[in-house]
C-alpha cells in the first residue's frame, strides 16, 4: 500500500493510483488533517496568478533545479535531496507549485492522447530526409505521448487551412468512417427534435377542466344521481353554503360529552380549508394532502392538575379548559388549537383505542429551564390511510409515544404525521418505548432589520429527535427516509436555510429532556405554584380566573413575585396574534410601569419578546399597543414604542455582542421611558448570563423604576455601564452561579 508522502498524494489528486491504492490512500487523507489541509493548499497555490518560477538560494541548492524536479517525479532522487525537496515544497508555495503543476501536467500529456495537424507533420517530417523520415506518412488518429506508431498505409491526408488551429483536436475530415459521420448527424438530429418538442411543451395550451373535488381532495361522485320515482316529489335543495356560515353539529351525537368539545372546534375548523399564511402548503418534493378538515372526537386528556385549553372560536381571546376525567370537558376535537400553558406539561391520548398515540405537551418557564420553549401549542387532525395520528405543531415542544392497549402482547408501533411550518414529517415509533422529541420555536435573530409595519420575519427553527427506542423517519416532500432513526441524536431544519439536516448527535441533553430536575428550593415552589393555579381554575372559560386574579397578587402574598411572573407567561400565551389579542398584553405594558418587583418587569420583557417573534404581524399589533399607552413623556411621542421594540427583536447577540450594540444599551438605560430602560436591561442580562431567554437572576436592580436624575438612579446608571465595558472586554463568559441540573426520570 502506498505511503502518505507528497508525490503519492499528487498521484492522488491527479488519480493516476490504481482503484486499491487510490482507496486506501483516500482512508489515510481522511483520517489525517494535515494531509487535507496540504489538499487544500496545492489545489489553491496551482490556481494562484503572479507565482514565479523557483530561484536557487545558493550554488548548492538543488531544489530549484528542473532537472532535480522531473527525477523526483520519476522517483529517481536519493533519500537526502528527495527530503530536502519535499521540505523546501511544504515550506515555500512557489516550489510546492511548481512541482505540482508539473505533475499534473505530465498526467495530462502522458494518458490523453494527442492529435498533430496534418501540416504540422509534414513539416517535422521534412525536416529530415530520407531514408531517416518519410514525410508522405500519414499520421495516426491517436498517438499517445511516448507511444508506439503503428504503420499505416496510404496516402498523404488532404491538408487543411485551418489545422494549424485545431490544438490538437480531431477535425471532422478525420472520421474513422461513413458511419460515424451519419451518427454525428444523427445526433445534431436528435438534439433539434428534442429541442423543437421543449419549445413545443413550453406553449400555452387549454388545459383540460379539471373533475370536480371535495374539499377533502378527493374526487367527487362522477356518477349521475338516480331519477326520483314518479310520483315523488324531489326534496328541496338546501341553500348555497356561504363563506363563513357555521359547520352544522349532528344534534344527537353518538357521546353526548362530545358534542361540547365538537362545538369549540367548529368555527377554526369551517376555515381549515382555506390556506392562511404559515400553513402547509406544496413542499418540494410529492404533494402531501392538506389536513382532514373534519370537526370530531380525536381523543382525551390524561394529566390531572394542570393547565391545557383549546380555542374558543366564538370569543376572540377566550380559551377552554380541557380537564382529565371531566364531565365531557377532556375531549379534545379535532382541528381546534390546543395548548398547555408556560411551564404545565400534560399527556393526550390520540386516536382510536386500539392504535392511541400518547402526546405529551411540554412547556416550560425561562425559570425552569432557560430554553426559548414556553407554551405547546398543537392542532390534531383526522389521520389518513396509513396514520394513526395527524397533527400540526404551531409552537413549542412535543414528546410523542405509542401506547399499547391493556392486555396486548403484539408490538405497538405507530405512524404519526407531523406538520411542522412548511415541512411535513412521518415518523414511525416502533414500539411503547420510542420517545420522540418534536419542536418548533421562533425568534428574531440579532441585527433583524425593524420596520413600523413589522419588518424582517421571524426565523423558524425545527427539530426531531429520538430520546430513546427506535424510530423510522420520512420526510416526503423531500424525498428523504430514514430507517432507523439512531436514539440521542436529532435532524434540525429552520427557515433561514430551509434545509433538513442529517441526523447529527443531540449537543445538549439537558435541553432535550422532558422532565430535567434542579437542586434548589425555587423549583419546588415553581411547581407548587403551577399546581395551586390549575386547582383555582374553576371555570371553563380560563382567561379571566389565571390572569385577573393572579397579575397582581398583593404586597403581603407569599412568593408575589414569582406568582406574578408565571402569569405574565400565561396571559402572553392566551394572547391570540390579532388585535384582540394585542389587547390582552395591555395589561402587561401596564406591569412595566407598576410597582411590582423588578423580577415581574423583566418577566414582561420575556414574555413580550417571545410573543412579538411568534408572527410577523405581532410587530404591528404591539406598535399600536405600546404608542396607545404613551411610553414617552410626550402623549404624541412614537419613538419609544419603536425603541422598545428594536429591543424585543433580536437587538444584541447574547455570545458575540457587538460592543457598538453593547454602547447603544449603555444610552438606553438612561432613557425616559421605564419600559425602555427595563428592555435595555433585560439584553445586558442576556450578555452577561450568555443565554438567549434570561431568567431573572440579577439583583440590586430596584434603581431601575427611580428617576433618572435622581442619585439612586445615577449610581445605578455608573454600575452597570462599568458592567458594560466589563462584557466589551470579556474573553471567556463569567455566568452568575445558576442551579446545577441534574438529569430527571421520565
Amino acid at each position: 500500500m502506498p505511503r502518505l508522502t507528497l508525490r503519492t498524494l499528487l498521484a492522488y489528486i491527479d488519480d493516476t493510483l490504481g482503484p486499491v491504492e487510490t482507496r486506501s490512500l483516500g482512508r489515510k487523507v481522511a483520517d489525517s488533517e494535515e494531509a487535507r489541509e496540504l489538499v487544500e493548499r496545492i489545489k489553491k497555490v496551482t490556481r494562484r496568478r503572479g507565482l514565479k518560477t523557483p530561484v536557487p538560494a545558493d550554488a548548492d541548492d538543488e531544489t530549484a533545479d528542473p532537472n532535480t524536479v522531473a527525477e523526483y517525479l520519476d522517483n529517481r532522487l536519493d533519500s537526502d535531496t528527495l527530503k530536502q525537496l519535499e521540505e523546501t515544497c511544504l515550506a515555500s508555495d512557489v516550489h510546492l507549485a511548481e512541482v505540482a503543476a508539473c505533475h499534473q501536467i505530465l498526467t495530462l500529456v502522458l494518458t490523453e492522447p494527442v492529435r498533430v495537424p496534418p501540416r504540422a507533420h509534414r513539416r517535422m517530417y521534412a525536416l529530415q530526409k530520407a531514408p531517416a523520415s518519410t514525410p508522405h506518412r500519414r499520421p495516426n488518429k491517436k498517438l499517445p505521448v511516448g507511444g508506439v506508431r503503428s504503420p499505416e498505409p496510404g496516402g498523404a491526408e488532404i491538408d487543411d487551412a485551418d489545422a494549424a488551429l485545431l490544438l490538437g483536436m480531431k477535425r471532422y475530415s478525420a472520421a474513422t468512417s461513413w458511419a460515424a459521420r451519419f451518427a454525428l448527424f444523427g445526433v445534431g438530429a436528435a438534439m433539434l427534435a428534442f429541442l423543437a418538442v421543449a419549445v413545443y411543451m413550453a406553449l400555452p395550451h387549454q388545459s383540460p377542466k379539471p373533475p370536480e373535488t371535495t374539499p377533502g381532495y378527493s374526487f367527487a361522485q362522477l356518477t349521475p344521481e338516480p331519477d326520483v320515482a314518479p310520483g315523488k316529489p324531489k326534496d328541496p335543495e338546501p341553500p348555497a353554503k356561504k363563506p363563513g356560515d357555521p359547520v352544522p353539529i349532528d344534534p344527537k351525537p353518538k357521546d353526548p360529552d362530545v358534542n361540547a368539545a365538537v362545538a369549540v372546534a367548529v368555527a377554526v375548523a369551517s376555515e381549515a380549508a382555506a390556506t392562511k399564511p404559515g400553513d402547509p402548503g406544496p413542499g418540494l418534493g410529492d404533494p402531501v394532502a392538506a389536513p382532514d378538515a373534519a370537526v370530531r372526537e380525536i381523543g382525551r386528556v390524561e394529566t390531572n392538575r394542570v393547565l391545557v385549553v383549546a380555542q374558543d372560536p366564538g370569543k376572540p381571546g377566550a380559551w377552554l379548559r380541557l380537564r382529565a376525567k371531566g364531565d365531557g370537558d377532556e375531549v379534545v376535537a379535532s382541528n381546534a388549537p390546543v395548548m398547555a400553558l408556560p411551564g404545565y406539561k400534560a399527556n393526550l391520548l390520540i386516536g382510536e383505542r386500539d392504535k392511541q398515540v400518547q402526546v405529551h405537551l411540554w412547556g416550560n418557564v425561562p425559570e425552569q429551564l432557560p430554553y426559548r420553549v414556553f407554551e405547546s401549542r398543537v392542532t390534531f387532525h383526522p389521520p389518513g390511510a396509513g396514520f394513526d395520528a395527524d397533527l400540526t405543531l404551531v409552537g413549542g415542544r412535543i414528546y410523542l409515544k405509542s401506547k399499547k392497549p391493556d392486555g396486548d402482547k403484539k408490538s405497538a408501533a405507530r405512524k404519526v404525521r407531523v406538520r411542522v411550518a412548511s415541512e411535513v414529517w412521518d415518523v414511525t415509533l416502533t414500539d411503547e418505548k420510542t420517545d420522540v422529541l418534536v419542536e418548533l420555536v421562533s425568534w428574531f435573530e440579532p441585527g433583524t432589520a425593524y420596520a413600523r409595519t413589522g419588518g424582517a420575519a421571524p426565523k423558524l427553527e425545527a427539530r426531531v429527535a429520538v430520546l430513546s427506542g427506535t424510530a423510522a423517519f420520512t420526510s416526503p416532500r423531500r424525498f428523504r427516509t430514514v430507517d432507523k432513526f439512531a436514539v440521542n441524536t436529532q435532524m434540525t431544519w429552520d427557515s433561514g436555510s430551509a434545509v433538513l439536516t442529517e441526523a447529527k448527535p443531540i449537543t445538549n441533553m439537558q435541553e432535550a429532556t422532558a422532565n430535567p430536575t434542579f437542586d434548589g428550593n425555587e423549583q419546588r415552589i415553581i411547581s407548587r405554584l403551577l399546581t395551586d393555579t390549575a386547582d383555582r381554575v374553576t371555570e371553563r372559560n380560563v382567561t379571566r380566573q389565571v390572569i385577573e386574579s393572579r397579575l397582581d397578587p398583593p404586597p403581603t402574598a407569599v412568593d408575589r413575585d414569582l406568582i406574578a411572573r408565571l402569569t405574565v407567561y400565561s396571559q402572553a400565551a392566551l394572547a391570540d396574534c390579532s388585535p384582540a389579542g394585542g389587547d390582552m398584553l395591555k395589561t402587561l405594558v401596564d406591569v412595566l410601569k407598576s410597582e411590582l418587583p423588578w423580577f415581574a418587569r423583566q418577566s414582561v420583557v420575556t414574555a413580550l419578546t417571545v410573543w412579538v417573534a411568534r408572527d410577523r404581524g405581532n410587530t404591528a399589533i404591539l406598535r399600536a399597543v405600546l404608542v396607545s399607552k404613551e411610553l414617552g413623556e410626550d402623549k404624541d411621542d412614537e419613538d419609544a414604542a419603536d425603541r422598545l421594540l428594536r429591543l424585543l427583536r433580536g437587538f444584541v447577540s447574547p455570545t458575540k455582542p457587538d460592543p457598538e450594540r453593547l454602547d447603544e444599551l449603555g444610552k438606553l438605560l438612561a432613557d425616559k421611558s421605564i419600559p425602555v430602560r427595563e428592555a435595555a436591561l433585560w439584553n445586558i442580562a442576556a450578555v452577561d448570563l450568555e443565554v438567549w431567554l434570561p431568567p431573572p437572576a440579577l439583583a440590586n436592580v430596584g434603581a431601575v423604576g427611580a428617576a433618572v436624575n435622581s442619585d439612586d438612579y445615577k449610581k445605578f446608571l455608573a454600575t452597570w455601564r462599568g458592567k458594560i465595558e466589563m462584557l466589551k472586554k470579556r474573553t471567556a463568559p463569567v455566568p452568575l452561579p445558576q442551579p446545577v441540573p441534574k438529569e430527571g426520570k421520565k
